[in-house]
């Protein structure tokens, strides 16, 4: 249970960020239409919302740097990992309407089940 405590910071900034970038590009997207590669990318850049999500995954890291001073590298990677996966696919399904499926369900539950193995 502490090394969940331990990895939520880490979680909660990089969710923010992956959250916020896929709403964000997903309006600009629109907004920019058939522009080139370039373009495209010098307006998701140039967007306040998409640079705080950057900003967030950077503070992530220094949360992250927190996290592996007090635990195992291959302990912790692997925990951080299943819960983004669980929790992206949620948010997913949640914020942005993408299909609930029956194997992504299971692969959630397989999961949690795996993170309260390696907890313990």
């Amino acid at each position: 249970m502490k090394l969940l405590l331990a990895i939520l910071p880490t979680v909660i900034l990089t969710l923010y960020s992956q959250f916020i970038t896929k709403w964000r590009i997903g309006m600009l997207a629109d907004q920019v239409g058939p522009a080139t590669a370039l373009t495209r990318i010098i307006r998701y850049l140039s967007d306040p919302l998409v640079l705080s999500a950057y900003a967030m995954t950077f503070i992530a890291s220094f949360a992250w740097f927190a996290v592996l001073e007090r635990y195992e590298l291959s302990l912790a990677y692997p925990i951080f990992i299943g819960v983004m996966f669980a929790s992206v696919t949620v948010g997913g399904m949640v914020f942005f309407g993408e299909p609930v499926t029956a194997t992504r369900l299971f692969a959630i539950l397989l999961i949690f089940m795996g993170i309260i193995a390696g907890t313990r």
